[in-house]
C-alpha cells in the first residue's frame, strides 16, 4: 500500500466517523481534496507536506457534519 493510499483511507475514515458524505473534488500527483456533499466541509491529503503543513487536514476531519448531526441529539 502506498503512502497516498494509507493517508486517503485514514482521512476518509475520519470523515465518515464525523458523519460526512465525502466526494472527490481534485486530485494531483501528491495531493487530493474531498468535500462533504451535504455540508461542504473539506479534507485534503498531502503525501509530501512542507515543514509547516500536515499530511491530513481540514474541517471534515475536525468537526462533525452539522447537517447530519452526531447521533447524540
Amino acid at each position: 500500500m502506498t503512502r497516498f493510499d494509507r493517508l486517503r483511507r485514514e482521512a476518509l475514515a475520519s470523515c465518515k466517523i464525523r458523519g460526512h458524505k465525502m466526494r472527490s473534488l481534485a486530485r494531483g500527483i501528491d495531493f487530493a481534496i474531498w468535500t462533504c456533499s451535504v455540508c461542504g466541509a473539506g479534507v485534503q491529503v498531502l503525501t509530501h507536506p512542507q515543514p509547516n503543513e500536515i499530511d491530513i487536514g481540514g474541517p471534515a476531519v475536525a468537526l462533525n457534519c452539522p447537517v447530519m448531526g452526531d447521533g447524540n441529539d
